[in-house]
């Protein structure tokens, strides 16, 4: 398929044609890595089920020695679970980069050969994927840094046995500034980043390159890969929602009840919601893929298929004795944040 440069309105389109023309491609694609979703989730159900219910406590002083344990236990679920979204992320992300590439090509491809082509590049997949994440959640930590010494500050300002009320509207005006300036940035850390892992797997980049490539692309685009972001994730949460809601409304009536959900419910729950990820999932590795090829063609003003058919051919020769590869040089990149 010619690749020239697209509309919002044309990217939408072409993102859903692809969908339903290789359907059981994607969906194979983001089903694989999304059966090690629904395992760790169990996982952690089964570690919660198995701990011995504890009793109601009341006092105080023993809240907040339990308090450590509790924030301990709540910070390993939360690592667990964003360690397996990386991976994830980064193999299906990836996996999508290198299928969508072959089809513009017109050639076919399978689930096997996209996971396949991702050989010598899992782990700096992964450290581009980690990397992007620190950055945007260095960002919320330092929010929650600023929230504990605006907390702190009011008790050494006070006037005789009363705050300081000039502070307390300063240090109000400054948390509600400096949440909405989180929020502001954080999405566009995000939406700057985007496109590195394409980037990383087409071009064959480190991981630095392909976020400093990602940030280079993503000039000027900005508003398109929001619009493309929130579109799929709307879409993402009404798909999971058909597939979940049901078992998640069932959960709550029972947790109201004060009784506790049987286990049965919970992996029915887990396991409707990753079907609805799988069937979801697809829709922005492949945008954001057509965002990245879109880039190129607007900012470079090549033929991309020819430039595809070179790494296609420098991939196949890097074995075959005699074949020297013809390396894609990509233009400079924008220096990284």
């Amino acid at each position: 398929m010619e690749l020239r440069p697209l509309s919002i309105g044309e990217l939408l389109d072409r993102t859903f044609s692809y969908y339903r023309s290789n359907f059981w491609l994607f969906v194979g694609i983001v089903a694989a890595p999304q059966v090690a979703m629904v395992a760790v989730s169990l996982f952690i159900q089964s570690l919660r089920l198995a701990s011995p219910p504890s009793t109601p406590v009341k006092d105080p002083a023993e809240i907040l020695a339990r308090f450590p344990g509790i924030m301990a236990r709540i910070g390993i679920t939360v690592m667990m679970v964003m360690l397996a979204f990386i991976i994830i992320y980064s193999l299906v992300q990836g996996a999508i980069a290198f299928a969508i590439s072959e089809i513009h090509l017109g050639r076919v491809t399978t689930i096997s050969t996209a996971f396949r082509s991702l050989s010598g590049k899992t782990w700096r997949l992964f450290d581009t994927v980690i990397s992007i994440a620190l950055r945007v959640v260095g960002i919320y930590l330092l929010m929650i840094f600023a929230l504990v010494l605006v907390v702190a500050i009011p008790a050494t300002l006070s006037v005789g046995d009363r705050p300081n009320p000039v502070m307390i509207i300063f240090l109000v005006v400054f948390v509600i500034l400096g949440m909405l300036a989180v929020l502001m940035l954080a999405p566009v850390l995000m939406m700057r980043y985007s496109l590195a892992v394409p980037a990383l797997v087409l071009e064959n980049l480190t991981a630095r390159q392909a976020i400093k490539r990602s940030v280079n692309l993503a000039k000027g685009n900005i508003w398109k890969i929001f619009l493309i972001f929130l579109l799929m994730y709307l879409i993402a949460a009404v798909v999971v929602s058909v597939f979940q809601g049901p078992f998640v409304v069932a959960t709550i009536v029972i947790a109201a009840r004060h009784t506790t959900p049987p286990l049965w419910l919970q992996i029915l729950s887990t396991i409707s919601g990753g079907i609805g990820g799988a069937l979801s999932g697809p829709l922005l590795a492949i945008a954001l893929t057509l965002l990245y090829f879109d880039a190129r063609v607007r900012k470079e003003g090549f033929d991309l298929q020819l430039m595809m058919a070179s790494l296609r051919t420098e991939t196949a020769g890097a074995g075959t004795p005699g074949m020297e590869p013809q390396p894609v040089t990509p233009p400079p990149a924008a220096s990284e944040p």
